[in-house]
């Protein structure tokens, strides 16, 4: 069931919307004055599309059922539910691990009404549905449906398009399911008493200001600004429900419904005061991301307006025309389908994140915490039972019960709620980066000899004291020892899983987890079955120390790679690309120096003993120095394809270029001013949203961009405009300004844009209606779509493709 809901979770990442069903509609006439309405799809190969009811057990939990909903009308009468009338299948499905009902190539759904003679309406709903693969799901969006009725008789069906961002009537279709009212009453003596009143719909609640723990959702806070002399009392709730929360998997209080909150506060006199609250709104599926809403209450006339921030000039209802949110851009039809790219996944499959712990676990195997237990270990099972089988058998379950005490390490992090769009702005940010770095160089220091990490020596004692017990649990006790006591080899290498996967959510890091708890287990079990291979392996010795040391140079590498993340979102300028060469040069040069025993750390051996394996592993260090050596200077000997990605780009260098754009392209970094570029020299926008933290993006630019078709195309066919969503710049204060968003209820919220990553990030998301990076879009100079947008494409072919397709669009609309 967790790897479903991951897959659901992460499977949309860098990509465009995928639509592999498509629905028509249409009325088909019945018996007795009933007539239906037809939901018919065409499903791509390999996809397919769930049943209204998914399997036989009512209580399962897993895909979203086709289910149809209608708006009240007296006036029609719905017969019955929802039915399929295809063939449809029932089949283990992988995304949710279960027996589920589903349909492919084909389905049609039908649902009868009737309308008394004479009667002309109109019926609208909401057609629901899920689609999924073998590898992950979308959500597409509900399809809103009309049905005309004239004189009784059912006369046609046809979809209702939402209106999209920019044009007139705002954002419809974004859900505001709680509303606020706030009042105050006039106690006497100077005493007042406020009453914050919340209207949930139905299905959704918020949560009591009083949760236990750090995990799970946001409380509500209340908050008012008092006048000199004020006091404020707590805010007082009324009795929540207490109830399991399918969002958080724990029993929360929250508030559904309506329900008043009150607060006493105590003034010299009345005043007009500043009140708020912060607040999460959930139903059984999702949670919509925390709310802010500020009221002034004028206590002497009871008086309440709620506070909107003024949206600016430069944003829909304002005089700024040139405001990139009030392009009239159709994103669901682009003037060309020519050439559309499915592009790849690049969220890093379990079962590759599976094999770098597996990785990380060999490694922590030739440590010298670790490597000299295993003939002691192997030993002890073998040569203390009375019989070779039940050795064996007590060494594999030793074996195992590491294996679960590394899959347990992962278990509370599955407890989080991981929002993809949340995780990538965490992902980027300096102070995860910038404590990553320092946490990198504590483990590499610790690796070197200096000091070690340990976990405290009472744990250590009491899990051996308890491995003593018989059966099981002694054995158990043993595994947890040996967790406990090589924590100072192994830590670092699981701070580096952790720090690898844990913005991509719990099941990778569960993945990396296990994998790391297999290999460390594994040879436990191995060498108990085959006690003769323990003569070959290698004695301890200081080769276990300089394994360590080596690792210490690489945690070096790696602690950079954050500040470098830190230092671009925030362009300080510290860690420029030359800079970065630089330091990782330094870091292999070193390395080679050390394991030819030039450099000596406290826990080596006096006398350095040099084999041809450590010689040859040495030069190997000391020829990945020479190799990225060249990246220090203006123009590098050769190209660094093997660390795209990990270097900051080739314009954030000490060199003066002639542009700051990737690759040396004359592109621009505003969208205004990029539009104008594009009409004055003919060509079509190419949109690059882009991060400075993005890896991806970089892999496209050196791996993809640079080769001579996609450069040629990019150089000489269109206006390149790199915008990247993460840059943590604030606006000049004139360009600040906050979006408002109206809802179908017509209430508006303001989203507050401060920053340059917050203007472009906004964009990609209100426009395109995409929150990852890279994406690119080819538009005209007035705005006009060409293509369907693409996002992480590392096939040379495919993209050139894509981006001719752009290109002829343009060209055809240019002539016409």
């Amino acid at each position: 069931m967790i790897i479903g809901i991951l897959i659901l979770i992460f499977s949309p990442a860098n990509c465009q919307v995928v639509d592999p069903v498509k629905w028509k509609m249409e009325i088909r006439e019945g018996e007795n004055g009933q007539s239906s309405i037809a939901f018919i799809s065409s499903i791509e190969e390999h996809w397919h599309v769930y049943s209204t009811i998914l399997s036989d057990d009512p209580e399962a939990f897993g895909p979203i059922p086709t289910s149809i909903e209608f708006e009240p009308n007296d006036q029609v009468e719905i017969i019955g539910v929802l039915s399929p009338i295809s063939n449809m299948l029932t089949a283990y499905d992988p995304n949710f691990e279960m027996d589920l009902n589903f349909f492919e190539n084909e389905a049609i759904f039908l649902q009868n009404l009737k309308c008394s003679p004479g009667v002309s309406t109109e019926l609208r709903g909401t057609f629901n549905y899920m689609a999924c693969d073998d590898s992950k799901c979308i959500f597409p969006d509900p399809i809103n449906f009309s049905v005309v009725v004239e004189d009784g008789m059912f006369i046609s069906i046809q979809e209702v398009l939402p209106q999209l961002p920019g044009e007139a009537g705002g954002n419809k279709g974004i859900v505001n399911p709680i509303h606020w009212s706030v009042s105050s009453t006039d106690l006497g003596g100077g005493s007042y008493e406020l009453a914050y009143t919340v209207q949930c719909d139905d299905h959704w609640h918020i949560y009591s200001q009083h949760l236990e723990g750090n995990e799970g959702p946001l409380p509500t806070v209340f908050g008012v600004v008092l006048p000199e002399g004020g006091e404020a009392g707590a805010v007082t709730e009324p009795e929540p429900h207490v109830e399991y929360d399918p969002n958080f998997k724990m029993d929360l209080a929250f508030f559904e419904g309506t329900a008043t909150f009150t607060q006493k506060i105590t003034l010299n006199e009345p005043t007009v005061l500043r009140v708020s609250v912060d607040y999460m709104a959930c139903d059984d599926s999702g949670c919509l991301p925390p709310n802010f809403e500020e009221f002034d209450v004028d206590l002497a006339t009871g008086e309440v307006r709620m506070v909107m921030a003024e949206a600016s000039e430069s944003f829909p209802g304002g005089n700024d025309e040139s405001s990139p949110w009030e392009w009239d851009i159709d994103v669901k039809a682009p003037l060309s389908d020519c050439n559309e790219v499915q592009h790849e996944e690049e969220s890093q499959s379990l079962w590759t994140i599976f094999f770098l712990g597996f990785g990380g676990g060999l490694l922590a195997l030739i440590t010298p915490c670790v490597f000299p237990m295993i003939p002691l270990t192997v030993s002890f099972f073998t040569k203390g039972s009375k019989d070779k089988r039940k050795g064996i058998q007590r060494a594999v379950i030793y074996g195992l019960f590491i294996l679960m005490i590394y899959f347990g390490l992962s278990l509370p992090f599955h407890i989080w709620k991981i929002d993809p769009d949340v995780l990538n702005q965490f992902s980027t940010g300096v102070g995860l980066n910038v404590t990553f770095f320092v946490i990198f160089i504590v483990f590499a220091i610790s690796f070197f000899g200096y000091f070690e990490i340990t976990l405290p020596n009472k744990w250590a004692n009491k899990a051996d004291n308890a491995s003593n017990a018989g059966g099981l649990l002694g054995i158990f006790f043993m595994a947890l020892t040996l967790v406990i006591v090589s924590f100072s080899c192994t830590g670092p290498i699981l701070g580096s899983i952790l720090a690898g996967t844990i913005t991509q959510g719990p099941m990778p890091l569960t993945a990396g987890m296990t994998g790391f708890g297999v290999a460390l287990g594994l040879p436990f079990a191995l060498f108990a079955m085959f006690p003769g291979w323990l003569n070959n392996l290698p004695k301890s010795g200081g080769w276990l120390n300089t394994t360590k040391v080596v690792l210490g140079f690489a945690e070096v590498a790696l602690a950079f790679k954050f500040l470098s993340t830190a230092d671009l979102v925030i362009q300080t300028g510290l860690l420029k690309r030359e800079t970065f060469f630089l330091i990782w040069t330094i870091v292999a040069l070193l390395t080679g120096i050390y394991l030819l025993g030039f450099i000596k750390f406290p826990h080596d051996s006096k006398k350095t003993k040099l084999s041809a394996p450590r010689v040859i592993i040495a030069l190997a260090f000391i020829g990945f120095g020479i190799y990225l050596a060249p990246g220090v200077l203006k123009k590098p000997t050769w190209e660094h394809g093997l660390l795209a990605g990990f270097p900051p780009p080739h314009s954030y260098s000490w060199y003066e270029h002639d542009t700051d754009c990737p690759l040396g392209l004359d592109c621009a970094h505003d969208l205004d001013e990029a539009l104008e570029m594009a009409r004055e020299k003919g060509k079509p926008v190419f949109i690059d949203f882009t991060g400075w933290g993005c890896v991806n993006c970089r892999r496209m630019e050196e791996n993809v961009w640079i080769k001579p078709e996609v450069f040629k195309l990019l150089d000489e066919e269109f206006q390149v405009v790199s915008l990247y969503v993460d840059d943590k710049r604030d606006l000049d204060e004139a360009e600040q300004f906050n979006v408002p968003i109206k809802y179908d209820d017509g209430s508006e919220k303001v989203k507050q844009i401060r920053t340059i990553g917050d203007k472009w990030s906004t964009l990609e998301i209100l426009q395109f209606q995409n929150s990852t990076q890279p994406l690119y879009v080819i538009v005209t100079p007035d705005g006009k779509l060409m293509n369907s947008p693409v996002g992480y494409t590392p096939d040379e072919k495919e993209y050139a493709d894509w981006l001719k397709c752009g290109l002829e669009a343009y060209q055809q609309t240019a002539r016409k």
